[in-house]
This record gives structure tokens, sequence and C-alpha cells, in this order.
């Protein structure tokens, strides 16, 4: 004999207003999404945290984007196989040496410095430019036994036809603006009329002379505008019956401009391979939660991408939105795209993540509304 409805199971009940142990079990640990919410925030914070060095810079490469345009004017005599470029948004120089013969670059006080030939990349261990130009701003003190006059002792750095290298001679080294720049900023001027790195090649001297200008940047606000109308159409998308496609197209989205970004800075810098992929972590992190993000999105419960939604909104808006924020504002970019390309994907990175990381959170709490049968089968009968 059945049960009459009144006693059926409903709702998890195993008679009547009764809760089956299960239900009871499911009801003192509360829902999972604020949990899973936490959880996510927290690996957000410790992959940010980790990979705090190459987020500020994004500098996937470590260059950062700057006003001040380091140029070469003239590279005298002029022979076949040199060439000397600058790279990095003018943060360094690179001699690239085919002649066949060994060119050495020489230091602040004329010693041999750096050497490139046909045995590979070479520095001078005693060159007291080998430890200045470790760092570009603020270098410490060379030891004791970096003497300029001293026999050169040679350490390769490896092979190849090309060296790289800081040379403070050729951009700015201050801590702050010079007071040319501070009275007028939004005007382009001089600021090093006249630089010189001297060159030998096969024992004849060749002379780099360039300049050292500020330029200043675009206004930020168009590209602000333009992140805030990407976190817009994030918000947007959630009040919409579509919601979960709509996420999913727009984390798609977000994952090829970060995509394109980071590697427009991989072409774009001279970092080893290493040093970028240690750069990219967080953005590849992003990009593998945003996969998993879509796939639930797609999926029969797309409420439970929130997590992965949230973690891959913050850690793409962090790195490639926050992290290169100056690319908005600076002239100079260590990127191998079109200025204005490398500033629509900055602002559209910062815009999208956002807006779907606030998108996940507020899918995440909304109440998941009862199907009409269910709420009819749970209706006292009697009413």
């Amino acid at each position: 004999m059945s049960p009459s409805p009144s006693r059926r199971a409903v709702g998890g009940t195993g008679r009547a207003g009764a809760r089956t142990p299960s239900a009871g079990r499911a009801a003192r640990r509360g829902p999972r999404w604020p949990r899973r919410l936490v959880a996510a925030v927290a690996a957000a914070a410790a992959l940010v945290a980790l990979d705090a060095g190459p987020a500020a810079a994004h500098a996937v490469g470590g260059a950062q984007a700057s006003n001040y345009q380091t140029r070469i004017l003239t590279v005298e005599p002029a022979l076949s196989g040199l060439s000397v470029e600058v790279v990095d948004a003018g943060s360094r120089l690179r001699v690239r040496n085919t002649t066949g013969h060994e060119v050495t670059v020489l230091g602040y006080a004329g010693e041999p410095y750096l050497r490139v030939g046909p045995d590979g990349v070479f520095e001078n261990a005693r060159s007291p430019a080998t430890y200045l130009n470790r760092v570009r701003i603020s270098p410490a003190p060379p030891p004791a036994d970096a003497n300029a006059d001293a026999p050169p002792r040679w350490r390769r750095l490896g092979g190849g036809d090309a060296v790289t290298w800081h040379d403070h001679r050729a951009h700015w080294m201050g801590a702050s603006d010079p007071p040319a720049v501070k009275a007028a900023p939004g005007r382009t001027q001089e600021v090093v009329p006249a630089w010189q790195v001297e060159l030998r090649v096969g024992g004849q001297p060749v002379r780099v002379t360039g300049d050292l200008r500020w330029v200043p940047g675009p206004s930020p606000w168009p590209w602000l505008a333009l992140a805030v109308g990407c976190l817009v159409l994030a918000l947007a998308a959630t009040l919409s019956r579509r919601w979960p496609l709509l996420l999913a197209a727009l984390t798609g989205l977000l994952i090829v401009v970060d995509v394109a970004h980071t590697a427009g800075i991989w072409a774009g810098t001279s970092a080893s391979t290493a040093s970028k992929a240690f750069g990219s972590l967080v953005s590849v992190a992003g990009w593998v939660a945003g996969v998993v993000a879509i796939r639930r999105l797609l999926g029969r419960h797309p409420r439970r991408a929130g997590p992965y939604l949230l973690l891959a909104g913050v850690l793409m808006a962090d790195v490639g939105g926050i992290g290169d924020l100056q690319s908005l504002s600076r002239s100079q970019l260590a990127v191998a795209l079109p200025d204005t390309v490398t500033r629509a994907l900055v602002a559209a990175t910062l815009g999208l993540g956002v807006g779907l990381a606030v998108s996940a959170v507020r899918q995440t709490q909304r109440p998941r509304r009862r199907p009409p049968a269910a709420a009819a089968e749970g209706a006292d009968p009697g009413a």
C-alpha cells in the first residue's frame, strides 16, 4: 500500500515535517558557496603575493613603461654586421655582432666591460661596470677587486651574437624627474642632449652617440573609461536569463585579451625565457581557472563556476590590468604591439577581470528560484 501524499517524503523529509539525517547534516554544515569563495580569494591572494615582483611591472620581462625616450643617433664609423639598438623601453642597449670580429663594449672608465664575438658573450669580472649595471637605479658600490686598471678577467655568459645590458649613460638615473620636466611635464624636451658609448671592433674604435628625451604620455582617462565599460558589460550579463552563456563568452574574451597582451610582452622584452616564464605564472593560473569556469558555466550547474570565475578575474585583472596600469599614461612601452593596441588590451583586462570577479560573487549569493512544480508540491493542500 503506497503512502498517502501527506506522508510522502517532501524536500528531504522522511515523514511530513521531519528531516532526514542527511538533510540535518547539510543544514548544520550550511551552504558550501561561501567557503568556496573564501578559498578562491585566498588562492588568488597567495598567487599574487608569490608573483608580486613581476606583477608590479607585468612586466613579465621586468621592463617598466616610461616617458623617457632613449634614442641612438649615430654609430661611427658604420660597419657592416654591427648594429646597436635600444630595447626594453629605453632600459637597455643591445649590440649585435656578425662582423666575424670581436666587439668589446667599454665601461665608464674606458675599461673592457663586455665582449661578443665568434666565441660567444663574455663580461669582465674586474670591470666596475659589471656591478654598477646590475640594477637600473641606485646601484651599490662595486667590490674592492673591481678595478678598471686591472687586466680583464673574462667570464663567459653564453653563446650567440648579441649582448644586452643596462647602461647608465643612456637612461635617467634620478629618483625623481629633473626640474625642467617638473616645470613643464606636458612638453617634449631633451633631458640628456648627448650620451656616448665606446666600442672596439677588432681593435677599431667605434663611437655610439644618442640622446635622452622626455616624451609626455597620453591621457589615461579614455582607457579607464573603456575599462569601466567592460566592467559594466560583465555586470549587465548577470541580469540576463542567459547569464551563464554570456559570462562564459566574456571569460573567453578575457583569456584571449590577456594571452595577446602577454605574448606582446614576451616578444618586446630582452629578459631570459626563464624570467618571462616565471613572470607569467599568475597569468597562466588565471587562464586555467578561466577555462574551468567556462566549462562549469556551460554545464548543468553554472553557479558552481563562481569560485573559478572569481579566481580567474582577480588574477588576470591584477597582473594584466593593475600590474600594467602605467601603460595607459606612458609613452614608452616595452611591448611588441602598437601602443594603442597595448593600452586597449590593458583596459579590457582590467575591466573584464574586475567585472567577472564581482559577477561571480553576485551569482553565487543570489538565491535559487524554486521550480513551480516543487513549490506546488511543498504547499499545504488544505490552504
